[in-house]
């Protein structure tokens, strides 16, 4: 549920209660009583949710910086707009040279934190709800370990400040880009050392030679394998294959 329907929910929930209220004390006439009622239910709700709001976000991100490690940097941070959870506590998250940590508070006291990893975060989004203004942004991520091929978790927090929303998201697509970059790199090396790399000869030998074009041939080879692992490009196979070719006597 976004937060505008949310909203609306809410607002047509206590137009309802109102409207009850008002109805059984024109029914039954006992107006100071119902109306003792009403007030019992919307006096703790202001106390709980409205009252102190502005002081109990500090001491949510008090909490938060609390947790950070000592060489940890906080990036950027962002918290629900009250008119956004007005049937529950305001959830936190923040971003960090290290991970991303959600932070989540039950209606009756503590906090419960959720940290990622950025090697883990996959394919972060980003929108703005109607009006950002007042209902912020949508930030989501999926979470997938290393090594798996499937989303193990997700992560979504709704109607937060849009330019924390979206200061988090392109940390997220720079951290992603980056990781990818180092998993390629990674898999080329791996790829390169099962393949037994590729060694070229200093010494020319002629492709009428039988074992020199035997040679050759196993150096064309290996460099393909390479290509179709994805660990080289088609230029960088091209450009081994031209120097092995180019050494070769006509």
């Amino acid at each position: 549920m976004g937060p505008l329907v949310g909203f609306v929910w809410f607002v047509l929930a206590w137009t309802a209660l109102v409207a009850g209220f008002v109805g059984l004390a024109v029914t039954f006439g006992y107006a100071s009583v119902l109306i003792g009622a009403y007030v019992a239910l919307v006096v703790p709700y202001w106390a709980v949710v409205i009252r102190g709001a502005a002081a109990r976000k500090e001491r949510a991100v008090e909490k938060l910086d609390s947790t950070l490690m000592a060489s940890e940097q906080k990036v950027a941070e962002a918290i629900e707009f009250r008119i956004c959870a007005l049937m529950s506590r305001r959830r936190l998250i923040a971003a960090t040279s290290n991970r991303t940590i959600l932070t989540e508070r039950p209606l009756l006291g503590g906090f419960t934190m959720k940290d990622f990893q950025w090697k883990d975060v996959h394919d972060a989004r980003l929108s703005e709800n109607v009006l950002p203004n007042v209902f912020g942004s949508r930030l989501s991520v999926d979470i997938r370990r290393e090594g798996q091929a499937e989303t193990e978790d997700h992560l979504l927090i709704d109607g937060i400040e849009r330019r924390a929303a979206s200061r988090i998201y392109a940390m997220a697509q720079e951290e992603e880009q980056a990781w990818e970059e180092k998993r390629r790199v990674r898999t080329m090396e791996e790829s390169r050392a099962a393949s037994g790399g590729i060694t070229l000869s200093s010494q020319p030998t002629g492709l009428s030679d039988g074992n020199g074009r035997g040679f050759a041939l196993e150096e064309i080879e290996r460099a393909k394998k390479l290509l179709d692992a994805g660990a080289i490009s088609d230029a960088e196979f091209n450009e081994i294959k031209s120097k092995i070719l180019s050494r070769q006597a006509f």
